[in-house]
């Protein structure tokens, strides 16, 4: 028998949560259909979280939400959506990594044109090892690269002044948030809410303002079936610039099943990480339009 959804006065803490995001930043776009097949959110907990103040537009079976609104009640609720069998993939990912000797991994570049009908192929410039190149393809599910990564398991231990820093963003949740205020700091501060690329950038602020050896990094976290594009800090300890994430191992811990004795928000998520550039950018574009790209990812072998 399906389990009732909560009632509108216990999603209420949730959804004022969610309120915090300014409303001119959301995007009505998310049909009845597409929030029960993408986030697992069914038209009777539609309800109670309409009653509960999430907001919408239309009336009935015609209503539209936001998809970071439902992307993150989703996650906060514990629903079997994309985005929460995506954080279970990196967790596992992340436990692969960790064993000894962990196996190697394969990464397709696969990209779809943006804009259709041109004439011509496609000019893709995709961001691989040692920089971004042009590389022409067809305008549909186009191999643009391969990637072999074999992960690197073990990362010098944090000094105390950079634990102090991870620990500073404890009060932080991981929320999915739009491009307007995900980089922002005060809006990070004021509503406690962030996603890994706005607290890998305070990170990088805070740190050099503590004089710490940090630095920016965008790459993929890596991941089977599909790695994904992501942003993180790193600090320099020892020589070797080691990668930090803590809301992402917080993340990990709440919803993706990782023992976070084993992997704690002070360590290192280094070993599903794959260093591409030092700003945040896209894996692919096309001729200065970023393009639809996915990265299918798989164990290679062993030789």
């Amino acid at each position: 028998m399906p389990t009732r959804p909560p009632p509108a006065r216990e999603l209420r803490p949730l959804v004022e949560r969610l309120l915090l995001v300014p409303d001119e930043h959301r995007r009505f776009a998310v049909d009845e259909q597409g929030a029960r097949r993408l986030h697992r959110v069914g038209p009777e907990l539609l309800d109670e979280l309409t009653a509960a103040g999430l907001p919408h537009a239309g009336h009935g079976p015609g209503r539209l939400f936001d998809g970071y609104d439902l992307g993150n009640t989703a996650l906060h609720l514990g629903l079997a959506s994309v985005q929460r069998r995506a954080v279970r993939s990196w967790a596992a990912a992340l436990r692969t990594a960790s064993v000894p000797d962990p196996p190697r991994l394969l990464i397709d570049v696969k990209a779809s044109c943006p804009v259709p009908g041109h004439a011509g192929p496609c000019p893709y410039g995709v961001l691989l090892p040692g920089g971004r190149r042009v590389v022409a393809g067809p305008p549909a599910d186009a191999r643009l690269g391969r990637l072999t990564v074999r992960p690197h398991r073990e990362w010098p231990a944090f000094p105390p002044p950079v634990l102090e820093l991870l620990r500073a963003l404890e009060p932080v949740g991981f929320f999915l948030l739009p491009e307007a205020v995900r980089w922002d700091p005060e809006f990070m501060w004021r509503t406690r809410m962030a996603d890994c690329g706005g607290a890998a950038a305070w990170l990088v602020a805070e740190g050099e303002r503590r004089g710490l050896g940090v630095r920016f990094a965008f790459g993929l976290l890596v991941a089977r079936p599909y790695s994904t594009p992501h942003c993180w800090a790193e600090f320099l300890v020892d020589g070797r610039w080691v990668p930090a994430d803590p809301l992402l191992l917080r993340a990990m811990a709440a919803w993706g099943g990782l023992d976070a004795a084993a992997h704690p928000p002070a360590g290192s998520p280094g070993a599903v990480f794959h260093r591409l550039t030092d700003r945040f950018t896209k894996v692919v574009s096309h001729a200065g339009v970023w393009a639809p790209a996915s990265l299918p990812t798989e164990l290679l072998p062993c030789p």
